[in-house]
């Protein structure tokens, strides 16, 4: 098959969420199929890995965007019934670049990877949908897939919910009209994807018409597992060290780490005075990095080249996120690299555990006490290896990426269920 594969930001390298997942699914796809790829680069950094992807296209297509520009495009979209952030994402540039290979190449699909790619379905001169409303015709037309990952509304209305006005009002205002245009797409796209069945129950509520499927993310078990206790500890990371992993800039996890400082981290250090505290990640935020200044067993790292040396100095790892939707990859990751997980119920909604398996290797606790109590009682009972080996079989059948995408492509590309 001919695919054209709309990206909001360029699907490498896979060190973050929705890169992670995009990037698997070009790879994978590309084996059989061939890719003609469209993407953003929102960040100058990204720029020196578009020749990377080419081995996996036939084509790459590409603008770079600069987010204070883009900001300043969606400003009159934030108190309208439009989403700002379907404008942030938009660029004439990608836009001509999508009609041309639409109009000199016979696509069997058009995969768009978020809800914000769709918009160059809408606006395409080539087959234009008009209100986002399924052509009269379609045989001529390719199949149309969106990739939604999760509910992307819904994380706007847990944004409200933790905010101050007036981001309180703005962050409502773009819930109700990112949900309407979500609604609109999977109306106008013949397979919306997910990445777990409660992402697709929710969608469903709002949209039950929509034909929906879940597809779930995967971990790469061969680069993750082999990695645990392997490193030597320095006389600094000797102790108890819990690690925290992802995009400081990203307002979930800045939020998570601050909720963890605030209500959980004092009482551990009651117990547990020899713990350190361990975030690693990008664009660390003023008040993230106020808190390790306030505390020197709390270390922030920025970025880091490869995160399993941090991994192999971790005694526990923790997802304290309180706003969350799908499934969490650093969950997934810390999982395999053998380590125990303590999460909220929000960090890990989009993760199909046995019942029999809560409280092995992966722990959810929905309170700040039972949180750091679960903490306290791990750091005198580490896990034993029948209990990793079990971890490793959970993410085999539920989280390996070649069983997955083979799912992906028989279900959105072929009509197999």
């Amino acid at each position: 098959m001919n695919i054209l594969f709309l990206c909001h930001r360029i699907p490498y390298p896979p060190n973050k969420g929705d890169k992670i997942r995009s990037f698997n699914e070009v790879k994978y796809l590309s084996k059989k199929h061939k890719i003609y790829l469209a993407f953003l680069i929102d960040d100058e950094k990204d720029l020196p890995y578009v020749n990377e992807l080419k081995k996996y296209c036939e084509t790459i297509d590409y603008d770079f965007i600069r987010p204070g520009w883009q900001k300043i495009k969606s400003l009159p979209y934030l108190l309208s019934r439009k989403p700002f952030t379907v404008p942030y994402f938009y660029s004439k540039k990608l836009q001509k670049a999508v009609d041309y290979r639409l109009s000199t190449v016979k696509f069997d699909a058009v995969f768009a990877f978020s809800s914000p790619m769709a918009e160059y379905v809408f606006k395409s001169k080539i087959f234009p949908l008009p209100d986002g409303e399924r052509g009269r015709v379609r045989g001529g037309y390719p199949k149309l897939i969106i990739d939604f990952v999760d509910v992307d509304s819904d994380k706007w209305r847990m944004y409200a919910e933790y905010s101050k006005f007036p981001k309180t009002l703005i962050y409502k205002n773009e819930w109700k009209s990112l949900m309407a245009y979500e609604k609109k797409i999977g109306k106008a796209f013949d397979i919306s994807i997910f990445v777990s069945d409660a992402e697709v129950k929710l969608f469903k509520s709002f949209a039950p018409d929509v034909n929906a499927i879940s597809i779930p993310n995967g971990v790469d078990l061969s680069y993750f597992s082999n990695t645990t206790n392997k490193t030597i500890r320095s006389n600094e990371q000797k102790g108890f060290n819990i690690l925290f992993t992802g995009a400081m800039d990203y307002f979930p996890n800045e939020d998570g780490v601050l909720y963890f400082y605030y209500k959980i981290w004092p009482i551990i250090k009651d117990k547990l005075p020899q713990a350190r505290f361990y975030i690693v990640g990008n664009n660390q935020s003023r008040r993230v990095k106020n808190i390790a200044k306030r505390d020197k067993d709390i270390i922030v790292t920025g970025y880091v080249s490869d995160v399993r040396d941090y991994f192999s100095i971790t005694d526990i790892f923790i997802a304290p996120l309180r706003v969350a939707r799908g499934i969490q990859n650093k969950v997934l990751e810390a999982l395999a690299a053998g380590l125990p997980v303590v999460a909220t119920p929000q960090a890990v909604q989009g993760i199909t555990i046995k019942p029999q398996d809560e409280g092995e290797y992966l722990f959810i606790e929905d309170s700040a006490f039972n949180f750091s109590d679960r903490i306290i009682q791990l750091a005198g009972e580490p896990l034993n290896g029948n209990t990793f080996q079990r971890s490793q079989s959970f993410l085999m059948q539920n989280h390996d990426w070649a069983k997955n995408m083979t799912l992906l492509e028989k279900m959105a590309l072929t009509g197999e269920q």
